[in-house]
């Protein structure tokens, strides 16, 4: 993951490290959620949802709120999906305001 600092030095270095930890947090959220709809499907037990929200709120809305769609987890949580879509809505205008749109 670390690369060496070149022309760009440490603004390209942090860029690049904050892709990473996005695309990670994004990727964890989405695994996460669809080994919670296994267990639910076999009925074990399963990850308590303020890990949800957390890793909502640490940089994964995407893939919370991806898995929510793709495995049809959640869905009925009217809370949940609140949550999810405000926290995606919140990275958007983050980015949006970051890249300079």
């Amino acid at each position: 993951m670390l690369r060496r600092v070149n022309r760009g030095g440490l603004t390209t270095l942090l860029k690049e490290l904050a892709h990473d930890y996005f695309l990670l947090i994004n990727i964890a959220s989405f695994i996460l959620m669809g080994v919670n709809k296994a267990s639910a499907i076999r009925n074990e037990s399963r990850i308590p949802e303020k890990w949800f929200f957390v890793l909502s709120m640490a940089g994964g809305p995407s893939g919370a709120f991806l898995g929510m769609v793709i495995f049809h987890h959640k869905t009925r949580k009217a809370c949940f999906g609140f949550i999810a879509a405000l926290a995606l809505a919140i990275y958007f205008f983050i980015l949006l305001s970051l890249i300079g749109l």
